[in-house]
């Protein structure tokens, strides 16, 4: 998982969460310089109070939902935890869970639909929203549908989110 463990990159995934990477790219520069064990340093604010604390010092916004979400959070093992595991902790849906099993597993079938994805899709074809669908029957039908075309084109759908994250965002100058 590079040179930063699963925690790390869980607690990156719930930050990211409906914010911009170079917000949460650097919240965690700010919050976890290299070296830190992330999970040990959050388990040290061991109340409610404290947590939320740790939250606004980092301006991380959230505040409540973010303070929850890293009090239960810290409880699982990154390592090993589900999709279920995870969509029980408060603030984590299925985009969320997703991204983060895929950034600890790039084999992984799984798709974390965002805006990106979803505009991708529309542009194939598929009747998919502007936002992440909240129904579990509908996030289901669409992640089938973008793995369905990741196999078809012969990619990880990890490969495939990617290369549309950076064609959607600019990133990718060679189209």
């Amino acid at each position: 998982m590079t040179k930063y463990g699963c925690e790390y990159w869980l607690i990156y995934s719930i930050i990211v969460a409906g914010k911009s990477a170079e917000f949460a790219n650097s919240k965690m520069r700010q919050l976890a310089p290299e070296g830190t064990d992330i999970f040990k340093m959050l388990r040290r604010c061991n109340n409610k109070h404290w947590m939320m604390m740790l939250v606004q010092k980092y301006k991380l916004g959230n505040y409540k939902k973010l303070t929850r979400a890293f009090m239960e959070v810290c409880q699982l093992n990154a390592k090993t935890c589900t999709l279920e595991d995870l969509e029980k902790i408060h603030g984590i849906g299925p985009k969320t869970s997703r991204f983060f099993i895929m950034l600890r597993n790039p084999e992984t079938r799984v798709a974390a639909l965002d805006t990106h994805i979803l505009k991708w899709l529309r542009e194939k074809g598929y009747n998919a929203p502007k936002s992440t669908p909240q129904s579990g029957a509908k996030y289901k039908e669409l992640e089938a549908a973008f793995i369905r075309e990741a196999d078809r084109i012969g990619v990880t759908p990890r490969a495939l989110d990617i290369y549309i994250w950076e064609m959607y965002s600019g990133r990718n100058k060679k189209q």
